[in-house]
């Protein structure tokens, strides 16, 4: 590496705008915002490790005693813990020799200096939003599935895959698709809402996708709440409520809020560009706060250590923008790198909704038959209402088809793979 080719310029205006990125960066006001930053908070890790803890804690009542007697010994609460080696991001854009001579003639021809700066440093807000572009896709990613997965084919460099241990007695369906005849999106709300307060979780945030956030708003029970609030119990023809009047519906009757996320991030691989949407289709995040974790960052060795030459600044705490040139070809490099990365925590309060997961009563079911289908499969009606009995949810034997299908899908993925093993069903 040797010292980059305006050396003049870097040393006069290189902090100065790198003052002004972090203040662009930091107005809240400025478009473009990032739920990485919103939803989790900074933290240096000095040794370059990370870990999600997450605390199955529970409150108990206390034990009325006799005096002089020994007070029961309660079970302390269990951390599960998930830990890694914060990976390395990076980004680089140069400048080829047709450029650099471009600015050069700028210069001769008396052009004023702040053209002449901006040319010099535009590639330096690209590689910085390069490093931030990753970090929300790295972050919605593992919101909405509880894994960060940044596969080869999505990245020049090395694969990340980050499993932040999602419950499966945290994971549900729905009672029947949403966009189908009869999808009941609130209704599935409140069962999950009502499971988590089983477990002393209080939801107050669901984060999802707007084709999702759209099809709740649309459904007939989204209609009905909006018709009602406005004094229509006749149950004739109703509007669709607008956002705005459907999230003060939503929030006054249910004390939830919706977090619509429909962000696109522009990945580049081999000199082609694609938009990608990292946060999950049909899926539902129910939290318990906006604050979901931490943004795990570390000292970069070149801070430390740095190179001879080479110019440098910090940008947003944990990015470090440096610039210097090659030769053979001529070559302006800017470049940023950081050791950093999204971390998940608590996740045994964070609850996901898949809206296209349910069991639907087959077309050709006989209702009073001995039979149901389920998971592709025909059973006997009565095995699978001792099968459910066993997992602790009760099927009067007279029950329809479509009602035991209810009960199957009011289940968790931890209720549902006991259900399948108990009718010895194996996943193929």
């Amino acid at each position: 590496m040797n010292q980059t080719l305006f050396v003049e310029f870097v040393k006069k205006w290189f902090g100065t705008l790198a003052g002004l990125l972090n203040e662009t960066i930091n107005d809240s006001k400025k478009p473009l915002p990032y739920f990485f930053k919103t939803m989790l908070r900074p933290e240096l890790s000095p040794d370059l490790k990370w870990n999600s803890r997450s605390i199955n804690s529970s409150v108990v009542a206390a034990d009325v005693v006799a005096m002089d007697s020994p007070l029961p010994l309660k079970k302390r609460d269990s951390i599960d813990t998930a830990s890694g080696t914060i990976p390395k991001l990076g980004m680089k854009m140069d400048k080829s020799e047709k450029l650099l001579t471009d600015i050069r003639i700028l210069r001769a021809r008396g052009v004023s200096e702040d053209q002449i700066v901006n040319k010099i440093f535009e590639d330096m807000p690209r590689v910085v939003n390069g490093i931030h572009e990753r970090l929300e896709y790295m972050f919605l990613k593992a919101l909405s599935t509880g894994i960060m997965l940044v596969p080869n084919e999505e990245n020049v460099g090395t694969g990340i895959r980050v499993d932040f241990g999602y419950k499966d007695k945290n994971k549900f369906g729905v009672s029947k698709k949403w966009g189908t005849d009869g999808y009941a999106p609130l209704t599935d709300i409140a069962n999950v809402v009502a499971r988590a307060n089983e477990e002393g979780d209080i939801i107050t945030t669901i984060a999802l996708d707007l084709a999702s956030y759209n099809a709740i708003r649309k459904s007939e029970e989204a209609k009905a709440l909006y018709a009602a609030s406005i004094g229509n119990f006749t149950g004739n023809a109703q509007s669709i409520p607008t956002p705005s009047i459907f999230d003060a519906l939503v929030a006054d009757e249910h004390k939830l809020k919706f977090t619509v996320i429909d962000r696109s991030i522009r990945i580049e691989k081999d000199g082609k560009q694609k938009p990608v949407k990292p946060f999950a289709e049909n899926t539902l995040v129910f939290l318990t706060s906006d604050q979901v974790g931490t943004l795990v960052y570390g000292i970069l060795a070149e801070e430390d250590t740095p190179v001879a030459g080479v110019e440098y600044q910090k940008v947003d705490t944990f990015i470090l923008v440096s610039k210097y040139s090659k030769n053979d070809p001529l070559r302006e490099f800017t470049s940023s790198q950081a050791l950093v990365l999204p971390v998940i925590e608590n996740v045994s309060s964070i609850y996901l909704m898949n809206t296209q997961e349910a069991q639907e009563v087959d077309p050709g079911e006989i209702e009073g038959d001995a039979d149901i289908t389920i998971y592709e499969q025909t059973l006997v009606k009565a095995d699978v209402i001792t099968a459910l009995k066993a997992i602790g949810v009760k099927a009067p034997v007279n029950i329809s088809d479509a009602k035991l299908i209810e009960k199957i899908n009011s289940l968790n993925d931890e209720e549902e793979a006991a259900l399948k093993a108990a009718l010895e069903i194996t996943e193929e």
